[in-house]
């Protein structure tokens, strides 16, 4: 009878241990697995943080190269005003600035990264760049809507007025009649006011762009 209890009481011993063991094998197991999926998420993020900052550096940069077409632009609207308010419109002035006028730019802006991130889980992990983007997404959103009215604002209104006293195929202006009228008076006007609310948007944009890229670069920091 001793033998049996105390074989019965070495079999419970050997029990609880392996059943120790056992446990103590799926606990590890499991910590390292989550360590793992960790690591493998961070490294995704990483990659998908680093493809957003490059967007952002692409569309930094597109905003730098259209500076001087905005300076001169702007300056332009200007002065054209300024001479058709003051009856200082020669034939010369006007083959000048109708045409340059004419020109108009929409940023070729990158937003599939953007748009990527903000739709991941990566998203809720960084509150902050996610509302900064969502923030530079509703900026652009406005800087494209009025590029694009602008546009053809310019189209209809602008080159519509000028389309019987002015030949644009050769580049030249026919008659001053119509560019000394109140009505191109006002049109210019209008442009011009569309050019000083295009450069908000645009500084607007820009400011945070740097902003968002400010951030990421931080983030990324972090992981490394």
């Amino acid at each position: 009878m001793r033998l049996n209890r105390l074989l019965k009481s070495r079999n419970l011993k050997v029990y609880t241990m392996e059943l120790v063991i056992v446990i103590l094998g799926i606990s590890i197991a499991y910590q390292l697995n989550i360590i793992n999926e960790n690591r493998i998420n961070n490294k995704l993020e990483l990659n998908i943080l680093k493809n957003l900052d490059k967007e952002i550096q692409i569309n930094i940069a597109e905003f730098k190269s259209l500076e001087a077409y905005r300076k001169r632009i702007t300056k332009d609207s200007d002065h054209f005003l300024y001479l058709i308010k003051n009856n200082s419109v020669s034939l010369d002035t006007a083959n000048k600035y109708v045409f340059r006028l004419v020109q108009t730019s929409t940023p070729d802006l990158q937003q599939q990264a953007t748009t990527s991130y903000l739709s991941s889980n990566y998203g809720s992990s960084n509150i902050e760049l996610k509302n900064e983007l969502l923030a530079l997404q509703t900026y652009f959103q406005e800087l494209l809507d009025l590029s694009e009215g602008y546009k053809d604002r310019k189209q209809q209104d602008y080159m519509g007025h000028l389309r019987t006293s002015v030949d644009f195929l050769e580049r030249k202006v026919i008659d001053l009649g119509s560019i000394r009228s109140i009505e191109f008076k006002n049109i210019v006007w209008n442009m011009a006011t569309d050019e000083y609310e295009l450069n908000r948007l645009y500084d607007q944009a820009s400011a945070q762009l740097v902003k968002v890229d400010s951030l990421i670069t931080n983030i990324i920091s972090e992981h490394n």
